[in-house]
Formats: structure tokens, C-alpha cells, sequence
């Protein structure tokens, strides 16, 4: 059975990924980043079941549903940037990159560097997770992950960045197991005022955060903000009830971030072949219509890959939603 809630907090992760990758550098965009991100993990370890599976089988399924996807994503992503925006580009950095510097950058699975920023960045998401999973496979005890909060703390002090986002899984995995571990212990409604002022207290005293980058500011700041964003949208998810729409955009989250590099080129190559106006900072209001021009964007690949390409998603036949 389907947990709409779940549905709720990943259609609202989504929008917010979307909508954090278009605002300039603002409170918003700070406010969105303390968690956005580490809502993702958090869902990923709600959903973490250690005894369905044996290991072969789970990490057959994880290379399935998240490998498989992401090269599959990021060599379209490669495609689309070598044919289309390397002839149609509205701005001179994509022509500035040498073709093969990419493909290495694919390989080597990290969004934050040259190598990759000018395919999808937001793709280093799911190598990431999959580095989450597998390790967290092995954890019985909740009191491993003050290991990786330490691990976390000082690999973010590194200037060099480990593959698939490695360095960024010691953090990631903080969130991956209290998803797992406090699965059923919700914050009620009536405490909902007091996440609120607790997560802005310690967002914004905390200062910029970029997990993708390791930017966390004040470590402790940062776990405080992250989680205690997760757990008020939690509960407003609850209360929200069931929504059709959120219902789509949620089981259809992988696809959502795993175009979202090419939708917004579609939509900054349409305005300006249209207006001759070129889009590089966007007001709040333009970034939220831009935002939602971008799901809707996505709704027709959508269709055609649980169609007719459901291998793309790890999945052998065509499935519903």
C-alpha cells in the first residue's frame, strides 16, 4: 500500500530541487538547502527493509534501480548537451568544454566540478545513495552512524573529491538511518510551531549549505536545520491527505531530477530563440513558473519511459503512474 504522505514529501522534495537550482543565492535558497537534499536520504532509509533481501539480491536491485538509471540519465544528459547545446548554446561554457571531459565526468559520478556541472549535477544524487545503501546495508546499530557523523565531519575539510560521491555519503547516511531507525517515531501535530522555529533558528544562524559541494556550515547547526525541516514538512505532508498529483510526481521522482538539466535548457533555449532574452538570474516569482514549466516538461518522457523504457528505471515491464 502506498503511504500518500510519502508521496507528498517527495512531490514537495522535487519542486524544491527544481525551484533551488533556478533561485539566485538568497535566504530562500539558503532556507531550501538546509534540507532539501538530506529529505531525500531520509526517504530513501524510511523505505530501507534489511529483510526482504539477501545481499546479493539487494545489491542487485540497487545497481538496478539506481546505477542503472543514472548512467542512463547521465548519457542522454551527455547526448543531448554534444548535439544540441554544444551548437545551440546561449552562453559560451558549454562550447568551452572538451567532449571527452564529461564522459570522464560520468565515470567518475561527483556534481561538482567542471566535469559534470555542464551535463545534470543534480545526478550525483543517485551514485551517492547507492554508496548510502550499500554500507548501510551492514549497520545493526544506530550508535555506527556517530562514526559516520565524524568521518562525515572531517572528510568535508578535503579539497579532493572521492568518486561517486563517497566523501559526501559519511553525511548522507547521518539522514539514510534516522529515516530507518526513528521510522516510527513522528513528531505529533501539536509540536509543529516548535520545528518551525526551531529549523529557521538553526537554518539561518547556520549560514550557506551545499551537501553536493560539502558546505554545511556549523555541523551541528546543520544536522538540527536538516532534521527538523524534515520532520515539519513531514507532518504537513500528513496533513495535506491525498493528492492525485503528488501521488505522480512522487513515483515518478527519479525521472523528474533525472531530466532536470535538460527541461531547463528547453525552456532557456525557447525564451531566447522567442524574446532573444537571455535567462540567467530569475526573479522568485519567474523561478516558480519556470519551475512548474519543468514538471510539466517532463510529464511526456514520463509516459514514454514507463511505456515503452521502463529498463531505464531498473524495472522490466511496463508499470502504471
Amino acid at each position: 500500500m502506498r503511504l500518500f504522505w510519502l508521496d507528498n514529501l517527495k512531490a514537495f522534495g522535487v519542486f524544491l530541487v527544481v525551484f533551488g537550482h533556478l533561485i539566485p543565492e538568497s535566504y530562500l535558497k539558503q532556507y531550501i538547502y538546509s534540507f532539501h537534499v538530506p529529505l531525500f536520504f531520509f526517504i530513501s532509509g524510511f523505505l530501507f527493509d534489511r529483510t526482504k533481501y539477501s545481499f546479493k539480491q539487494y545489491l542487485r536491485k540497487k545497481l538496478n534501480t539506481l546505477l542503472v538509471p543514472y548512467f542512463c540519465f547521465a548519457i542522454f544528459s551527455y547526448l543531448f548537451w554534444f548535439f544540441v547545446v554544444r551548437n545551440f548554446s546561449i552562453s559560451g561554457k558549454s562550447l568551452a568544454v572538451n567532449s571527452l571531459k564529461p564522459l570522464i565526468g560520468i565515470l567518475y559520478a561527483v556534481g561538482s566540478d567542471s566535469w559534470r556541472d555542464i551535463l545534470n549535477p543534480a545526478l550525483w544524487f543517485l551514485p551517492c545513495l547507492f554508496v548510502v545503501e550499500v554500507i548501510f546495508y551492514f549497520i545493526k546499530n544506530k550508535y555506527f552512524l556517530l562514526i559516520f557523523a565524524v568521518l562525515g565531519y572531517f572528510v568535508a575539510y578535503s579539497s579532493f573529491r572521492l568518486p561517486w560521491s563517497v566523501d559526501v555519503a559519511q553525511t548522507a547516511i547521518i539522514f539514510y538511518g534516522i529515516g530507518y531507525f526513528y521510522k516510527d517515531r513522528w513528531c505529533t501535530y501539536k509540536n509543529l510551531p516548535f520545528l518551525l522555529v526551531l529549523h529557521l533558528v538553526f537554518c539561518f544562524t547556520n549560514g550557506r549549505v551545499d551537501m553536493n559541494n560539502m558546505i554545511y556550515g556549523n555541523i551541528f547547526n546543520f544536522y538540527i536545520a536538516a532534521y527538523s525541516g524534515i520532520l515539519f514538512w513531514l507532518i504537513i505532508s500528513k496533513i495535506l491527505g491525498r493528492n492525485k498529483i503528488c501521488e505522480y510526481i512522487g513515483s515518478n521522482a527519479i525521472i523528474f531530477i533525472g531530466l532536470i538539466g535538460t527541461t531547463w535548457f528547453v525552456i532557456r533555449g525557447g525564451v531566447y530563440i522567442i524574446s532573444g532574452v537571455k535567462l540567467e538570474s530569475l526573479s522568485v516569482s519567474s523561478s516558480i513558473i519556470a519551475s512548474l514549466l519543468q514538471i510539466v516538461l517532463t510529464i511526456p518522457a514520463i509516459f514514454i519511459i514507463n511505456r515503452w523504457m521502463p529498463f531505464i528505471l531498473g524495472k522490466r515491464k511496463y508499470a502504471a503512474g
